[in-house]
């Protein structure tokens, strides 16, 4: 196709046209990576949600059962392991329940190991004093307390209400 005399040029994107799709390309990217955050970040997150579901596994398997079921931590404190009936005494002598979704395991956690979650460290454990909480059959906690996990930069806490057995997680610092 021959062009003829006088017709315009093909019409294209004018440079303030582009600038505009740049600056609004870069305004969404400022607000959407920060949400995505670092695999830290989000080992944190997942480590602190699956300790607040054990935590509540935990509370129900002594409703359920009426036997007091404790949630109990190693010396290190980066295991923990539930327990029925459990009276105090080492670590290692305490026999985990098995495992309610899981067949053939006990329910003994070590975070780190878990799927995915290979930095997390748990900082802190503390239920008054202690390091475990015993649920009694009304599912009432012995004591309240918290619980710091940290990966990377990301530290997350989970804090069980001693009044009511609420578990809930905050995120910490930056």
């Amino acid at each position: 196709m021959k062009r003829q005399c006088g017709a315009s040029p093909p019409a294209g994107f004018s440079l303030m046209e582009i600038m505009v799709v740049i600056v609004l390309l870069a305004i969404a990217a400022a607000i959407v990576i920060p949400r995505i955050g670092s695999a830290a970040d989000s080992q944190a997150v997942s480590a602190a949600r699956v300790l607040k579901s054990d935590l509540e596994v935990a509370r129900s398997l002594a409703v359920a059962t009426q036997q007091p079921h404790s949630l109990v931590f190693s010396p290190d404190g980066q295991s923990y392991k539930v327990v029925a009936n459990y009276t105090g005494g080492p670590y290692s002598s305490a026999v985990a329940v098995a495992h309610p979704v899981v067949a053939q395991k006990t329910f003994e956690v070590h975070l780190a190991s878990q799927n995915g979650m290979s930095q997390v460290t748990v900082v802190s454990a503390s239920f008054g004093g202690a390091t475990y909480v015993t649920f009694n059959a009304q599912g009432d906690p012995s004591a309240a307390g918290v619980v710091t996990i940290r990966a990377g930069s990301t530290q997350m806490q989970v804090v069980l209400a001693g009044l009511t057995g609420t578990v809930t997680t905050t995120r910490i610092g930056g």
